[in-house]
């Protein structure tokens, strides 16, 4: 994966362009046929639109019974033409009511409340990216004990920042080690106050951002953790 740049402040208000990476979990299971040799995993068409119990509610109509006769007395689940066939590359499209393919569509966002209910309805904002901007994403001065922020928050992409040069270094092992001292992460972000999300690609979701600290010596390494998902009481 190449290295992306992305600028960010420090707690004295400097700032930098930094790169950051992501490591893959490395697969420590193989899975092999019994002669011992590698497995691939294969994508196999299981049915089309037509077949599966929206498009049988198209063809057959609303009532469920109706459509278990109609299972019960022949197969319209199954297409014997297409089922089971190896899929490569598959593009995707939308599709209305009927199951047929539109090519204009209108993107809606819904807001919902902790109970399920949906409570905003609007068009989808295009977001532009901000994280490698003039405007650093700048130090919120929130900071958040670890243990609170993986029982508050869903990180759902991690990545490592990295220097290029001695400034850079400099600039980088200052931040973890402070966070290392204080046990927390830290929140940075956009907006005048660093807590406004982060748009990391043109068209691409809001994340909040928090770095993680940890220092071995003079070696360092800065975690920068991305959550779109906050975890929130039911209540009850």
């Amino acid at each position: 994966m190449s290295i992306r740049q992305i600028h960010i402040s420090n707690d004295k208000e400097r700032d930098s362009h930094v790169g950051f990476k992501g490591y893959p979990a490395i697969r420590r299971a193989i899975k092999s046929d019994p002669n011992g040799n590698p497995t691939l995993n294969k994508k196999i068409i299981k049915g089309t639109s037509a077949n599966s119990l929206e498009g049988l509610k198209v063809s057959l109509g609303e009532d469920i019974d109706k459509i278990a006769d109609a299972i019960i007395q022949g197969d319209p689940e199954v297409n014997l033409e297409v089922t089971g066939k190896f899929l490569s590359s598959t593009p995707r499209v939308y599709v209305n009511e009927d199951l047929e393919v539109v090519y204009k569509v209108n993107k809606k966002e819904k807001v919902f409340n902790s109970k399920g209910e949906l409570t905003t309805e609007r068009d989808l904002k295009q977001l532009f990216s901000n994280v490698n901007s003039e405007t650093p994403l700048k130090w919120s001065g929130k900071m958040m004990p670890i243990e609170k922020a993986y029982n508050k928050f869903v990180f759902t992409r991690s990545y490592q920042l990295q220097h290029d040069s001695g400034l850079t270094y400099d600039f980088l092992y200052g931040i973890a080690s402070l966070l290392e001292s204080k046990k927390s992460f830290m929140l940075i972000g956009s907006g005048n106050k660093g807590i406004a999300p982060a748009v990391f690609q043109d068209g691409g979701q809001a994340f909040r951002v928090f770095l993680e600290g940890r220092t071995e010596g003079d070696k360092y390494m800065l975690i920068m953790h991305l959550s779109n998902l906050e975890l929130k009481a039911l209540g009850v």
